[in-house]
């Protein structure tokens, strides 16, 4: 359940694609903020696991991936989150 603390503004939602998965899932947990490995959960109750940041001159392993949850999009459409898509 997302609580809208400061009402006129809106919650950020972050699709990201968790260590081991191939599909995007939505998640309040801002990523950079989390250690990789960390267990986070996603907005459909799944557990994402965040992955290792990709070194420097190399493209990330999930930046191709664009399928999304559709219980994650369902949630994130009813929230009204404001949505980025995260690569590490």
């Amino acid at each position: 359940m997302a609580i809208d603390v400061y009402r006129d503004e809106r919650q950020d939602v972050f699709w990201i694609v968790g260590m081991g998965l191939t599909l995007r899932h939505a998640t309040t947990f801002r990523p950079g903020a989390v250690y990789a490995g960390q267990s986070i959960p996603a907005l459909c109750g799944a557990a994402l696991k965040v992955p290792q940041p990709t070194p420097s001159g190399r493209e990330p392993n999930s930046k191709p991936v664009t399928d999304k949850c559709r219980e994650c999009s369902r949630e994130a459409a009813e929230g009204d989150f404001a949505e980025t898509t995260w690569d590490f």
